[in-house]
């Protein structure tokens, strides 16, 4: 393979696709301008989780994967894939400040027959933006938009299985994107530019506006004291339509923000700007559940998870911390716990001991030993556990221990 890819931005989503390319045969640059993660990567050091990835950047960083922070590398490439941020500002509005610094960059290292591709979520508009800009250079290139789709964490292993969509901006640069990934993944799907940008956010909205109907399901049950776990097993065993999810907390850097790139354009949006109240609110909602159970003024309060979402080491958008800050408004003693994330990975039995509030707020693989039995080895007699994902089986959210 000769082909030449470069990468620019080499994070949760870059990293695994430029290891997936280099394991395909390609020659891969990272571009990234993290002088300490580029460091980190030609020290063979893997940033973060992800399964399979610290085997492939030992074998290819240096030989197929060269991790760099040298934009001209940009002109040697036969592709050029962006894979930057695009988080919201604190207005909630979509920030394209990564973007923006970029183009300017590519523009300049462009040339004729450069096969450019986006990948993270943009706003509807956002290729054909791009392509008006880049046509300034007088160069002919190909554009398309390719979501990246993938859970955190399982990047290399969906990558093959999850159909990657493909939209270009006109036939031939469909036909080169999809030529392109069909060396990583199983099936590629094509269609145009704009209908790839609003199929990226239609799939995680999908997903947001469904965990956000569990998490009100689940705030109405408790509000008729009942448990929401035992109702979903009655509506979803054994009946062809119930599919109701699990409630429980639901953030993280893309499902958090993602719906705020259609609001500012689409005059029917109450179901997005609903769903995003419903999940953002689930944190406070429960400390004040608790606060009827127990005083927590000066009282020990461990929150156990603090990565956004099951074993992963992301703590980006987590609710955790939103947990956090309310019990701290009620002069309480936080102490955090995650077996993942470097900066929590403290003593389970420790972090627990003589707590007077025990919420569980990832679902970690690591907490499944977190039963009745175990909990009370270390807690406080009087303590009070919230566990909105049911990991401990009580079928309950707020109990006494």
């Amino acid at each position: 393979m000769n082909k030449t890819i470069c990468v620019i931005g080499i994070g949760r989503v870059g990293l695994p696709l430029s290891l997936a390319f280099s394991e395909a045969g390609f020659k891969v640059c990272g571009l990234d301008i993290d002088e300490k993660l580029i460091s980190k990567l030609k020290n063979k050091e893997m940033p973060f989780m992800e399964k399979g990835g610290k085997e492939l950047l030992t074998k290819h960083v240096g030989t197929n994967f060269i991790p760099t922070l040298n934009s001209e590398i940009i002109k040697d490439s036969d592709y050029v894939i962006l894979t930057l941020g695009t988080p919201v500002d604190e207005h909630l509005n979509p920030d394209y400040s990564q973007l923006d610094k970029v183009l300017p960059i590519i523009k300049e290292n462009l040339r004729d027959g450069h096969t450019i591709i986006l990948r993270s979520t943009v706003a509807p508009g956002t290729t054909e933006f791009v392509n008006d800009y880049l046509k300034k250079s007088n160069k002919s290139f190909y554009l398309a938009f390719c979501p990246e789709r993938i859970a955190e964490g399982k990047a290399l292993e969906e990558l093959k299985e999850v159909p990657q969509i493909i939209g270009g901006v006109d036939e031939k640069s469909s036909e080169i994107a999809k030529e392109l990934f069909s060396h990583i993944t199983n099936e590629c799907f094509i269609s145009d530019a704009k209908s790839a940008e609003l199929g990226k956010i239609f799939t995680n909205m999908y997903r947001y506006i469904n965990f956000a109907i569990a998490n009100e399901f689940a705030i109405l049950a408790n509000e008729h004291n009942r448990d929401i776990y035992e109702i979903l097993e009655l509506i979803n065993k054994n009946y062809k339509r119930g599919k109701v999810p699990m409630p429980g907390f639901t953030a993280g850097p893309c499902l958090y923000k993602d719906g705020f790139f259609l609001l500012n354009t689409t005059p029917f949006n109450e179901l997005i700007s609903v769903s995003w109240r419903i999940n953002e609110n689930l944190p406070i909602y429960l400390v004040n559940k608790i606060k009827e159970q127990a005083e927590l003024k000066n009282k020990k309060i461990v929150i156990l998870g603090m990565a956004f979402k099951k074993n992963i080491d992301d703590t980006r958008n987590s609710l955790s911390f939103k947990l956090k800050k309310a019990f701290l408004r009620e002069q309480c003693n936080v102490v955090m716990h995650d077996p993942y994330v470097k900066k929590y990975n403290t003593d389970l039995a420790k972090s627990l001991e003589k707590a007077d509030v025990v919420v569980i707020a990832t679902n970690h693989d690591e907490y499944n030993k977190l039963n009745k039995k175990f909990l009370k080895k270390y807690v406080s007699t009087s303590c009070v556990i919230c566990d909105i994902w049911n990991v401990t089986k009580e079928n309950k959210i707020i109990y006494p221990i």
